[in-house]
């Protein structure tokens, strides 16, 4: 099956024409980020060869309780790459300066990051230190637990048309990101098509430069974990991270959502939602 996804999505569209733009710099160009709603801040950081996207079926939701912080990553999405060589602290710090330019720099504010932005949010937490309340990760790299044996990913630099590479992105976020294929839909196949084709850094050039040990020990907020069942990145080895996490924090929550997979945050969206609430709130 070919999911046609030439026109942006309504719930994409809407979305971003709703955002209030801000940039600040990295690199030689600038940081773009997209902010909703007026309540406490919360920073979202989306995974790898990601963007804002990433976020989108909880957006609308969050923001009626949160002032959402949602940024490209540097080198993803819109925002311009970051200097090169580059590592997750540099990317943190970048992201930070950009925080502190919005908020201010004694402004507190939790985060939730997505994957390889779990990684590099353990880093904004160093950097940060008591200013960041709480940090919710989810299906997050860095933890140095194993992973198991994935499927091979579906090449589609190459392919001849736009079509063609669509229905490769969709059979690749069937491999990696989401566990129903039926959950699928054109707004994911149409993120996924444009977060690749414009990414330009990569967690292969981040993800070997630092790892959860050595943030989040230090770190002083309430500290909690969400996950879907089938995390294709965790595959039979999920509860190694649980282990993982009470190491470097005790008492760390460890969430997981039944029957969906890594993009646990769109594929079971109204459940993540509640439960990333409670957990930003202590419960």
């Amino acid at each position: 099956m070919t999911i046609q996804t030439n026109a942006r999505p309504a719930l994409i569209d809407t979305l971003d024409n709703t955002a209030t733009r801000r940039t600040t710099p990295v690199g030689d160009g600038d940081l773009i980020w997209r902010i909703w709603g007026s309540g406490e801040p919360l920073l979202l950081l989306h995974g790898g060869t990601g963007s804002w996207m990433h976020w989108m079926r909880n957006i609308e939701d969050l923001s009626r309780d949160y002032m959402l912080l949602v940024p490209d990553i540097p080198g993803s999405g819109e925002s311009a790459a970051p200097e090169l060589p580059t590592d997750v602290e540099k990317v943190a710090a970048t992201l930070l300066a950009g925080v502190d330019a919005i908020l201010g720099k004694e402004r507190h504010f939790a985060v939730a990051a997505f994957s390889m932005g779990g990684l590099i949010a353990g880093y904004v937490a160093k950097l940060a230190d008591e200013r960041v309340t709480s940090l919710v990760l989810v299906g997050a790299v860095g933890t140095t637990a194993r992973r198991g044996v994935m499927a091979p990913m579906r090449s589609w630099r190459r392919l001849p048309t736009d079509d063609a590479k669509r229905e490769a992105h969709r059979i690749n976020l069937g491999i990696l990101m989401v566990r129903d294929p039926d959950a699928i839909g054109e707004d994911a196949v149409y993120m996924q098509h444009h977060n690749a084709e414009r990414s330009r850094v990569r967690g292969k050039h981040i993800n070997p430069t630092g790892d959860l040990s050595k943030t989040l020990p230090e770190f002083k907020g309430r500290l909690a974990s969400i996950w879907g069942e089938h995390d294709a990145t965790a595959g039979p080895y999920l509860y190694e991270r649980r282990e993982k996490l009470e190491q470097f924090k005790p008492g760390a929550s460890f969430d997981v959502i039944p029957g969906a997979g890594h993009w646990v945050q769109y594929e079971a969206a109204d459940a993540f939602n509640r439960l990333l609430r409670r957990r930003l709130n202590g419960g």
